[in-house]
């Protein structure tokens, strides 16, 4: 989430349809109205079958089946809920994140309050060798950061946030977020981050943030740009920037399965990862994969009336996660709504931000001028103390 932006300046069908979606979450209620959940076995061995085919799962991990994520251990649904936790797409070191003793009390702080999901956003341009601000330290550390999430009992997203647009001149400054992830870097980060993670099913792969591009509904819904990549043009979202070769959501989902990866893959809508309505006309091929929105109480936008024909109908036949959402006035009713709707649809969630203001900075909770309310920090301080909103986060954790 970039606080820059201001909006305002496998499952099968019915055996008569053919076996188009075996085994994945791939038909909504309009092409097939009489959708049916799926039948589930187990092996014990961390095998399954879905209506008796085996499906592919990563080493203790998950597969989707339906609009469900089953564990393969207990072949019963599960739900993840939980905190995104920056800084490594801020910088190369993570700040505090970075840090071996403060990382290891930060996840079990998050633990505490009952998560059992972290996800950390990453820049392409940190990891990869030919990005001009690469860093040698930097996959190292995200393993590190990784094995203490997952020793604290965290399952992990990994989600591309930070990219440049394959520009190896690029310096990041300003806002660093892209419209859609570049053939350039984005490629050579999910082939490696793949490898590295592909034995741990906990960890799962958000392929891209917050997509946005320029076209379509909203001026940032080009789903065949989303789908497929493409030349993607020009822009001036947060200041002019050059036209670059974007990739898209079905070749880099690809490319993760081509490495033997079988973990879930994230995948977020267009309009910074709100809208899911262009899903079920571009849908991406594939197995144990989950859909992902972002909503963000925007004056005027996102707003809960809009949820289902903008997302969440999308819920009755695939899987979807939340895995970015907030409001920036330290209220709790959009917060509560939107928990409220994850609850009722069985969607696993992650709030951003578990982050505690610097030193200097305002502690103050009075409204949407206040740097805790406007970067939606949900901790005072590095023990766990929460935020206004960050209450209203730990309190529904704890009813979990």
């Amino acid at each position: 989430m970039y606080l820059t932006f201001d909006p305002r300046s496998l499952s099968r069908r019915v055996a008569a349809a053919g076996a188009a979606c075996l085994l994945l979450a791939s038909c909504d209620t309009k092409d097939n109205p009489a959708f049916v959940q799926p039948t589930v076995a187990c092996d014990g061995n961390g095998g399954a079958t879905i209506n008796g085919n085996a499906v592919a799962i990563a080493p203790g991990g998950y597969f989707t089946a339906g609009n469900k994520i089953y564990s393969a251990a207990s072949c019963q649904p599960v739900r993840f809920y939980g905190v995104s936790r920056p800084s490594l797409s801020f910088n190369a070191t993570g700040d505090r994140l970075g840090d071996s003793v403060t990382t290891e009390h930060d996840f079990a702080a998050i633990r505490s309050w009952k998560a059992n999901m972290v996800r950390i956003e990453l820049a392409s341009y940190y990891w990869v060798p030919t990005a001009g601000s690469y860093s040698a330290s930097y996959a190292g550390r995200v393993e590190r950061v990784v094995r203490q999430a997952r020793r604290a009992g965290l399952n992990v997203i990994l989600a591309l946030q930070a990219s440049d647009r394959g520009v190896a001149s690029f310096v990041p400054s300003g806002n660093t977020h892209q419209p859609m992830p570049d053939r350039n870097h984005a490629i050579p980060f999910w082939t490696d981050v793949a490898n590295r993670f592909k034995n741990d099913g906990g960890v799962m792969y958000e392929l891209f943030s917050e997509p946005f591009p320029v076209g379509g509904r909203g001026g940032f819904s080009n789903w065949g740009m989303w789908k497929n990549g493409g030349l993607h043009p020009a822009d001036n979202v947060y200041e002019p920037r050059p036209a670059f070769q974007a990739v898209g959501m079905q070749e880099l989902y690809n490319l993760v399965r081509g490495t033997g990866a079988h973990n879930l893959v994230i995948i977020g809508g267009t309009k910074w990862g709100y809208y899911l309505d262009g899903v079920p006309k571009n849908r991406v091929n594939g197995y144990n994969l989950v859909y992902a929105t972002h909503p963000w109480d925007f004056p005027g936008a996102n707003q809960p009336g809009d949820w289902q024909k903008d997302w969440a109908f999308l819920a009755k036949t695939d899987p979807v996660m939340v895995t970015e959402f907030g409001q920036f006035d330290c209220g709790d009713d959009y917060v509560r709504a939107l928990l409220d709707k994850a609850d009722e649809l069985g969607l696993s969630w992650t709030a951003w931000m578990w982050s505690a203001p610097r030193p200097g900075e305002s502690t103050a909770q009075n409204g949407p001028d206040d740097v805790v309310c406007e970067r939606s920090y949900l901790v005072m301080d590095w023990t766990g103390t929460p935020s206004k909103t960050g209450q209203t986060i730990k309190n529904r954790l704890a009813t979990y």
